[in-house]
């Protein structure tokens, strides 16, 4: 979790509370006393992160808050949002840290799932698809989603953390088979190696609701009734690769986990005369769905910084 220090700080730039060291403690408790005893650390954690982290309890009260301005009369809130929620907002990341190690461990069985939309999973498997998720819920959990075929999967991440985690998936499971690609924006030759692995009907994996760590390529559109900045790079990607675009959100409810997977474009065109026009309608798409599960799961939102544009 990370902690703006201003309200105009992006979120590269928020310091880091404790690295890796908070999901290695999660790691070791989780397999010295299972998830029952991770959940009595974690209680003292988020409450003292809850406590001290007060720009991030800002942020996680400012979303809350504007989610439920933005529903209106179909708000999961019966009352405006206060701290109560916030904490319980600060809890269920905490859930998800553990959701996370479950679902790298393999522990969670394909069983636990319910799929919505697994057909577009089906129409792609050993195909060359770009997926595009964000900072909600736990992307993990496609780990538990089986196929006939072994599909090779590929994960951009910001290039600051990429050893470190990969170390820490490497740390938890040896055969871990999705591969860390780290990029802080794209460039000739990371779409000369992605090219390559759509080729071979591997997928790729990009966030698209945080903006680009060196680059101005932002858009500002409307997310949850303000503007917001949302990155270019993912849908520049999507045209420069030529392949179809999925969009999925996986997250706990309850017991179990969803995984809804939505089809965004069988291919994203960018032409140069309405070049920004084609990317804000393929943005906006995107974002209505991101709007949909916000209003599904509002704990499950989990980008703890200063999102909208002032």
């Amino acid at each position: 979790m990370t902690t703006p220090q201003t309200s105009q700080d992006r979120w590269y730039q928020v310091k880091e509370r404790g690295g890796m060291l908070p999901l290695l403690l999660m790691l070791g408790f989780y397999r010295c006393g299972g998830r029952w005893l991770c959940r009595v650390v974690l209680y003292f954690i988020i409450m003292w992160y809850w406590l001290f982290a007060v720009t991030a309890r800002k942020a996680s009260l400012q979303y809350l808050q504007r989610l439920h301005q933005f529903a209106g009369t179909q708000s999961p809130f019966d009352t405006l949002p206060n701290w109560t929620n916030s904490y319980t907002h600060f809890m269920q990341f905490g859930e998800c840290i553990l959701d996370k190690i479950e679902g790298w461990l393999g522990h969670i069985p394909e069983q636990q799932l319910q799929l919505s939309g697994h057909e577009h999973f089906q129409q792609h498997y050993q195909k060359g698809t770009l997926i595009v998720v964000s900072h909600f819920g736990n992307i993990e959990l496609l780990r538990a989603v089986k196929s006939e075929h072994p599909q090779k999967i590929n994960v951009l991440v910001y290039q600051r953390h990429a050893s470190q985690f990969n170390r820490f998936l490497k740390k938890i499971n040896a055969k871990a088979d999705v591969n860390l690609i780290a990029v802080d924006e794209l460039g000739i030759e990371t779409a000369m190696l992605l090219q390559d692995k759509m080729e071979q009907g591997e997928w790729v994996i990009v966030a698209a609701d945080r903006v680009p760590v060196q680059s101005d390529r932002v858009q500002t559109i409307p997310f949850l009734g303000k503007a917001a900045d949302f990155p270019q790079g993912a849908w520049i990607l999507a045209n420069l690769l030529k392949v179809p675009v999925l969009a999925v959100f996986c997250y706990r409810a309850g017991h179990r986990f969803q995984v809804h997977i939505h089809r965004i474009a069988d291919r994203v065109q960018l032409p140069r005369k309405d070049r920004l026009a084609s990317m804000q309608q393929v943005t906006q798409t995107y974002v209505a769905v991101l709007e949909q599960h916000c209003l599904r799961a509002p704990y499950q939102w989990f980008n703890f910084y200063q999102f909208w544009t002032k």
